[in-house]
């Protein structure tokens, strides 16, 4: 568009020289030379507003250009937050309802291990026992896949966002001497804490 417009240009600036030149060699000859001269300027001054006006036109042009740029680059990464914000409310919400089920099974989870830990010694070898029991571990290892991890707490410091203590009795001062019922988290959020006994400081 700008070789366009240079070219109307220097095309006017020519032909407004031409028409000059001409004129003044035949003026001496002819009364209507300066009526066509006349003319011609007029066409030419309206030829250069033209110009002028559409140079104008193109300026704004480019200036409108600029700002749909501008508007559809904002529009793109404005569609890129949309779809990063989408994704990382569905991984929220997935783990949410994840940890929600998974609180749901962990009193099903200590039934298990509390019967199993009351079991009498003359059905330890039943081949229902022992089915029950390949059930509840392949159950525990498909819930370990899920992210589900069982706290060991004997022995350890109380922390009071993993154990909840219940009694305190003799023992190492704040550690925890016996558990009621194991605590479990989920990559690393606690899920239910521990309820456990704590040492009070006092010997045996």
């Amino acid at each position: 568009m700008r070789g366009a417009d240079e070219f109307i240009i220097r095309f006017s600036e020519a032909y407004c020289y031409n028409v000059c030149m001409t004129s003044a060699k035949q003026s001496s000859s002819s009364k209507d030379v300066p009526l066509e001269l006349q003319v011609l300027q007029k066409q030419l001054e309206d030829l250069q507003a033209q110009v002028t006006t559409l140079t104008t036109e193109l300026d704004a042009a480019k200036v409108e250009a600029a700002k749909m740029k501008d508007l559809a680059a904002r529009s793109q990464a404005d569609l890129q937050n949309a779809k990063a914000r989408v994704e990382r409310e569905r991984t929220e919400l997935a783990a949410f309802a994840l940890e929600a089920m998974l609180k749901k099974l962990l009193p099903t989870i200590d039934s298990f291990q509390r019967a199993f830990q009351h079991l009498p010694e003359d059905l330890k070898n039943h081949e229902w026992v022992k089915g029950v029991t390949a059930i509840e571990r392949q159950l525990l290892k498909e819930l370990e896949a899920a992210g589900l991890q069982r706290m060991s707490s004997l022995g350890s410091k109380v922390d009071p966002a993993r154990h909840e203590v219940l009694q305190q009795g003799q023992g190492e001062k704040d550690a925890v001497t016996e558990v009621f019922e194991e605590g479990y988290e989920m990559h690393g959020k606690v899920l239910r804490p521990a309820k456990v006994k704590a040492g009070d400081g006092t010997g045996k």
